[in-house]
């Protein structure tokens, strides 16, 4: 029975109303059509525990009772690979055997897989509607939840996530620091609270804080400073920068620049490099021991230190290893962070020289749970697109495609088929700029 579901936080707090509306809107059988995917979306502002909340009703026993065949997981993103995912979730429901080549035959093939089940599939960071269409699948058993910031889903029962309480999110910071706060602290985080508009993840950063010493005061009036800052660089475009949306918006990247200028200068390094990863990914210590080209032993501890300042999140189980995942906006931190210093192609090109010093060829390189999905993308934000095409013409000692058969190998062909759909697009582009240029 496949379980995709992340864990939830060891400081998670229950939001009791919310969660309730939403099993509600799953299990309510009232106005059911058969023949008709019951389908529900959650709404909310980024960083306002979206996920999270879909999480822990995929963990609650009377929903895993309704979809006891399981719960399949996805994490989109913006630039979703959608026939890499649907295959994932075809291998999940232990069929290994088919390999899809286009994402609506993958589809259609998941549809008949689950049209005798019951399973809860959830739809994670949802951009857009045409992203979400081809995971809409499944028979009379089957139920969807998507999670989304305002994709709209036609046909889809709506509840909104609004910020949490004051209670809620005192509750929050207390079984972070696993202890009760003063009273004093509590008036403190309270007003704390209050400046970030309650927002679940900018709490969860101010809570690392404390917890390494700093005081809510000193945390408090250095936010408000931020914010003066920030409302500064706002101010050429002052209506819109005065919107709730702005202002909460204003509130998290405030968060996120106070916890990262109050790390080390090589945990701060680390962590740009992050932003150099594909948004919503599950990865884990093995592929970034390459990626920041350290020991196994340094990236477990790196990783695990990012993870208790929030600037990580669990990710997805892989065969009982620990992988790490960051939110789209502490990604975009990351990222900016790692533009700024050296530069985005060439941080791609360096991670390429990294892996390729590994092996000889790049169809030699040994599996870590992450590169054979994510190798051509890394060529080609390096701009090294002759070495995609030389990759899929490569020919191994048998005389057959070598990175297919790596592919095959590991149960995924569908990054193979992926592989090629890239390959083609950067050929009509080079042809499109260049005709006659491709030999």
């Amino acid at each position: 029975m496949p379980f995709q579901v992340p864990s939830l936080p060891s400081y998670y707090v229950d939001r009791p109303d919310a969660r309730n509306r939403l099993k509600s809107a799953l299990l309510n059988e009232e106005f059911h059509i058969t023949g008709t995917l019951v389908i529900s979306a959650i709404y909310g502002l980024g960083g306002i525990g979206k996920s999270v909340l879909a999480s822990a009703l995929a963990h609650e026993p009377e929903v895993q009772a309704k979809f006891p065949d399981g719960v399949l997981w996805v994490t989109l993103g913006q630039q979703p690979e959608i026939l890499a995912f649907l295959s994932n979730w075809i291998q999940a429901l232990r069929d290994f055997d088919y390999k899809p080549t286009t994402i609506d035959t993958a589809s259609t093939h998941l549809r008949s897989l689950l049209r005798n089940k019951s399973l809860l599939l959830i739809v994670d960071d949802a951009w857009s509607a045409e992203a979400i269409e081809p995971f809409l699948v499944g028979g009379n058993g089957c139920r969807v939840l998507v999670t989304t910031r305002e994709a709209r889903i036609q046909g889809a029962r709506q509840i909104y996530l609004e910020e949490m309480n004051a209670e809620e999110s005192i509750a929050l910071i207390e079984n972070y620091l696993q202890r009760i706060l003063t009273e004093t602290e509590r008036k403190l985080a309270l007003k704390f609270s209050d400046a970030v508009g309650y927002l679940p993840l900018a709490l969860d950063l101010a809570a690392g804080q404390v917890q390494d010493g700093v005081n809510w005061e000193d945390l408090l009036a250095a936010f408000k400073q931020e914010i003066t800052y920030l409302e500064v660089l706002d101010s050429p475009d002052l209506e819109e920068a005065t919107t709730e949306k702005a202002r909460k918006q204003r509130s998290l990247t405030a968060s996120f620049n106070l916890s990262l200028n109050r790390l080390k200068p090589e945990l701060k390094e680390y962590f740009s490099w992050m932003g150099v990863l594909p948004e919503d990914i599950s990865i884990g210590a093995e592929a970034m021991a390459t990626i920041w080209d350290i020991s196994l032993d340094n990236a477990q501890r790196t990783l695990r230190e990012l993870r208790r300042r929030s600037l990580l999140l669990d990710g997805l189980a892989r065969e009982k290893a620990q992988t790490y995942r960051m939110h789209d906006l502490i990604h975009d931190t990351a990222r900016l962070l790692l533009q700024n210093s050296i530069g985005i192609e060439e941080a791609h090109r360096q991670i390429c020289d990294r892996y390729q010093l590994k092996a000889a060829r790049w169809w030699k390189i040994s599996n870590d749970g992450y590169i054979y999905a994510h190798l051509t993308w890394h060529l080609e934000k390096a701009n090294l697109i002759c070495e995609i095409h030389e990759l899929l013409r490569a020919s191994n000692e048998q005389g057959r495609n070598a990175w297919f058969e790596v592919c095959d190998r590991v149960g995924q062909p569908a990054i193979f088929v992926q592989d090629v759909t890239r390959a083609w697009r950067l050929a009509d582009k080079l042809w499109e700029q260049e005709p006659g240029r491709l030999s």
